[in-house]
C-alpha cells in the first residue's frame, strides 16, 4: 500500500486530531482489513459567570480496505457524528460526517469519491490543531453549511479527488458535482438553500528538511459556481515549521462570498440577496504554535477574520495546555476576544471563555 499517498489523503483529519488518531483493527488477513475508530468528547465552558457542558465533536467511523492483485488498494470509510450529551427529547443524535470510496496505487496516486475532507483542508488544516478553539478563519466552513460541505472546503459534499506526490511535491485536485437544495414559499419564491453548478480546487505543497527541522510551504485555490448567488472563491497560503518538540504554523487566506457573516461585528459586510449570509470580501489569518514536553502540550494561537470593505474584524487569541495518557486527552484552553466594534460602535466580539476538555479516543 502506498503509505505516502494515503498520508496525503488523511493529512487533514490527522491535523485536526493533532496526533491523536486512533482506530481498532478488527480484522486483517493480509488482503482485507477492517477497523473501527472514533471518540467521545465533552467540554465544560465558563464565561461571565455562566457555565455549560457541550458535546465536543464526538464521532464513530468504520474503515475497510481490500488489496487487489494488480497493485491497487480499494477502500471505503464512513463516519458519523453523535451528540453523546443530548437528551431523548432532542430528536436525532446522529449526523453524517464522511462517506467515501478510495482507490490507491503506488504509481498512479490516490482517488477519492464521495463526501471527504477537502483538498483545501489538506492545506488549511495545518493551523486547525487545537482541542476546542481555532480553525474558524481559514475558510474551512462556508456560509451555507456548518461543515464546509456546500463550498467543498471542509468535509466536502459530492466530490472526486486526486492526490499524489511527485518527487516531494504534494499535489491535490478536487472537482465538486452539481447539487440543488432550494426551499420556496407558497408563491414559488426562493426562501433559502442553494443551487450549486460545480466547484473545483487545486493545491501544491513541499517540505524542506533544514537539518534543524522540517519547513513546509503549501497553497490552495478554489471556486464554487452557483446559479442562485455570487460565486465563492478561496485562496490560502500556509507555512509550517516542525521539529521533535515544536510546531509552528501560519495561514493567510482571501475569500469572496464565502465566509459566514456571523455576529453583528459584520453588520455591513453581508452579501446582498436574501439567504446569502456571507461576507463579500474577507481576509483571514490563523497562527498556531504547540510545544510538547513528555505527556504535556503547551499551545497558543490567534484567529482573525476581517471584512476588506469595512475593516470590521472578528478575532481571538487562544492559550492552552493538554495532557495525554493512553487514549485519554485532558485539555484546558482560554479564548481571549480581540474583535473590533460593530457598525453601531458597540462591542460585538466573542466572550472571553475558559474551556475544559475530556476526550476518550477508541
Amino acid at each position: 500500500m502506498n503509505k505516502k499517498v494515503i498520508a496525503l489523503a488523511v493529512a487533514a483529519a490527522a491535523a485536526a486530531a493533532s496526533s491523536s488518531v486512533h482506530a481498532l483493527e478488527v480484522y486483517n488477513d493480509g488482503t482485507n482489513t477492517f477497523s473501527v475508530g472514533g471518540r467521545l468528547a465533552a467540554s465544560a465552558r465558563f464565561s461571565d459567570g455562566d457555565s455549560e457542558l457541550r458535546n465536543q465533536s464526538s464521532r464513530i467511523n468504520f474503515g475497510y480496505t481490500h488489496a487487489l492483485e494488480n497493485g491497487w488498494d480499494i477502500g471505503t470509510r464512513a463516519e458519523w457524528a453523535y451528540d453523546a450529551l443530548a437528551n431523548s427529547s432532542e430528536g436525532s443524535h446522529v449526523s453524517n460526517r464522511l462517506g467515501y470510496i478510495t482507490a490507491d496505487n503506488e504509481d498512479f496516486g490516490n482517488f477519492t469519491l464521495g463526501k471527504a475532507w477537502s483538498v483545501h483542508y489538506d492545506v488549511t488544516g495545518k493551523t486547525d490543531i487545537f482541542w476546542v478553539y481555532g480553525g474558524d478563519t481559514a475558510g474551512n466552513y462556508d456560509g451555507i453549511s456548518g461543515d464546509g460541505g456546500v463550498h467543498g472546503t471542509g468535509r466536502a459534499d459530492d466530490v472526486i479527488q486526486y492526490r499524489n506526490n511527485f518527487y516531494g511535491v504534494q499535489v491535490g485536485l478536487q472537482y465538486q458535482f452539481q447539487d440543488s437544495n432550494l426551499s420556496r414559499d407558497g408563491q414559488g419564491n426562493i426562501t433559502g438553500g442553494y443551487d450549486r453548478d460545480y466547484g473545483y480546487q487545486a493545491m501544491l505543497g513541499y517540505d524542506f528538511d533544514t537539518g534543524m527541522g522540517i519547513v513546509g510551504v503549501s497553497g490552495v485555490y478554489g471556486e464554487t459556481k452557483f446559479d442562485d448567488r455570487a460565486d465563492a472563491k478561496v485562496a490560502n497560503a500556509v507555512i509550517t515549521y516542525e521539529n521533535e518538540s515544536l510546531y509552528l504554523a501560519a495561514n493567510y487566506g482571501q475569500f469572496r462570498n464565502h465566509q459566514k457573516a456571523s455576529g453583528s461585528v459584520f453588520e455591513d459586510a453581508r452579501t446582498s440577496g436574501g439567504s446569502n449570509d456571507t461576507i463579500k470580501e474577507a481576509t483571514g489569518l490563523e497562527l498556531a504554535a504547540t510545544y510538547d514536553i513528555n505527556q504535556f502540550q503547551l499551545l497558543a494561537g490567534y484567529n482573525q477574520l476581517e471584512d476588506d470593505n469595512t475593516s470590521a474584524k472578528q478575532a481571538y487569541a487562544t492559550l492552552g495546555v493538554a495532557y495525554f495518557t493512553g487514549p485519554v486527552i485532558l485539555a484546558a484552553e482560554y479564548q481571549i476576544d480581540a474583535s473590533s466594534k460593530n457598525a453601531f460602535g458597540s462591542d460585538a466580539g466573542l466572550d472571553d471563555e475558559l474551556a475544559l476538555l475530556v476526550r476518550y479516543n477508541f
